[in-house]
């Protein structure tokens, strides 16, 4: 497995809020979005885990019959800095421990940063699970001039 660029580590480091929207599409259906609560990226197994509502999963769901190719656009809330990971979805499952701990951690991070935004963007670990995301391309999404620019690609099988 080749390395990870650097940028995608130092983002993934940040103790900063991550505003996350997850998107699948279809075959003739119209695009799906919703919005996730925190995420954990495996740079070992080349996935990232991505927490949602329960209820969003069952909407979600109904696409993953249809096609498993999803993305998910990651976006500090304090500068801008933004990534979209592109792949295949996985798996889904509760939430563990270690989930836990990360959603609400980006909570307490929201709270320090944005604190008037807090109540609006809390949930419950209980109300939650986790998305798999088998990374196939990570693109800059960062506004500027590299907007767009690929930052990695694996062969996603």
């Amino acid at each position: 497995m080749s390395e990870w660029p650097v940028e995608i580590i130092r983002f993934s480091q940040r103790s900063v809020p991550i505003f996350i929207h997850l998107a699948a599409a279809g075959k003739g259906m119209a695009p799906f979005i919703c919005r996730g609560y925190g995420y954990r990226l495996d740079t070992e197994s080349d996935w990232i885990w991505l927490y949602i509502l329960k209820s969003q999963w069952l909407r979600l769901h109904d696409y993953m019959k249809h096609g498993r190719e999803m993305s998910a656009l990651l976006t500090s809330g304090i500068d801008n800095e933004s990534y979209q990971f592109k792949g295949r979805f996985i798996d889904s499952r509760p939430l563990t421990k270690k989930d836990v701990f990360i959603l609400e951690e980006q909570y307490s991070w929201v709270t320090g940063h944005i604190p008037g935004l807090a109540p609006v963007i809390h949930v419950s670990p209980s109300e939650c699970m986790a998305v798999g995301l088998q990374i196939r391309s990570v693109f800059l999404q960062t506004p500027g001039p590299g907007t767009g620019s690929l930052v990695m690609e694996r062969g996603v099988k």
